[in-house]
């Protein structure tokens, strides 16, 4: 019973393993094979080449496998328009990435499902075992359906941390563009050419931003609070309100985002520092949960040794 849970979770860890094996190493043939083509290379073909067309028809078949599963999950509009926010602050806005978000809930209950089944049936015979792994499957089912939308959630937390913390770094940019003498909209497309080489994330949000002044023919204020409230991010509302009152009141645009910048990356230091405050306790945890089995078997080993003696000279 033991070895059969063991298996399954060898069989799903093996499986996640070498799904992000394969998008691994198919990236990064992918990015080889786009540096050697800005470089005027050409690409190495040969098993490179094989491999990593292989690697993306693996990861399109899981694709279509995980699109077609998300289809059975019973989730309203509402539901899913909050995971496709996320998704969106996580950077990932295909049209088929809530589907495949789905399917990995799907598989996450048909996973917990079959292993109470498998586990938790055999300790009772009949239908009452029957009866007990499924009411146990349902319930691990329900659990592990939570993870994708965590695991989301952690992702699109972690790249809002990251577009946060460079955001002085950008404004620096900005800044400097803009007291040489650019307008605006030739700025901000100098510094996203600039950011793109050390934060790919900023840049290609304030890409979108860009796009949208110079293709869809939005002002300022509207494309820049597009991004904030895509990402939810109060600093790039600031930023926002910033360059609109500059342009409504025809102030220097260099001076507000100067302060702009200088009041971020005092906020950034302090969530950091807010973070380390926080470090030690969390620390706690781990600690007593390594420290205290060892404790209680140091004390309470003895003890526990002279009551079984006791009461085996009873019986």
């Amino acid at each position: 019973m033991m070895l059969d849970a063991l298996l399954l979770v060898v069989l799903l860890a093996l499986g996640a393993g070498i799904f992000a094996g394969l998008r691994y190493l198919m990236d990064r043939s992918r990015m080889t094979r786009r540096l050697a083509l800005a470089q005027g290379e050409r690409p190495k073909g040969g098993m490179e080449t094989r491999f990593a067309i292989g690697a993306a028809g693996v990861k399109g078949a899981l694709e279509r496998v995980f699109t077609v599963l998300g289809a059975f999950m019973p989730l309203g509009e509402d539901d899913r328009r909050k995971i496709a926010l996320k998704l969106s602050r996580a950077g990932y806005r295909s049209t088929n990435a809530v589907t495949i978000v789905l399917g990995t809930k799907f598989v996450c209950m048909a996973a917990g499902l079959g292993g109470g089944l498998v586990v938790l049936s055999p300790m009772q015979p009949g239908l009452i075992g029957i009866g007990l792994g499924l009411v146990g499957g349902l319930v691990g089912g329900v659990m592990l359906n939570v993870i994708p939308e965590m695991i989301v959630g952690k992702l699109a937390s972690g790249r809002l941390w990251r577009i946060q913390s460079a955001l002085p770094d950008a404004l620096d940019l900005l800044i400097v563009c803009l007291e040489a003498g650019l307008t605006f909209e030739r700025a901000l497309r100098r510094t996203i050419n600039d950011l793109k080489t050390f934060q790919p994330v900023l840049a290609a949000e304030l890409g979108q931003a860009s796009l949208d002044m110079s293709v869809h023919g939005r002002n300022r204020e509207e494309a820049l609070g597009r991004v904030a409230e895509r990402l939810d991010s109060q600093d790039l509302r600031d930023l926002t309100t910033t360059v609109a009152q500059s342009e409504r009141h025809g102030t220097p645009t260099a001076d507000a985002l100067r302060k702009l910048a200088g009041s971020v990356r005092i906020e950034t230091i302090s969530r950091t520092q807010a973070k380390m405050a926080r470090l030690p306790t969390l620390l706690v945890i781990p600690a007593i949960s390594c420290l205290l089995p060892g404790i209680l078997v140091l004390v309470g080993g003895p003890s526990m040794l002279k009551l079984v003696n006791q009461l085996s000279n009873m019986q």
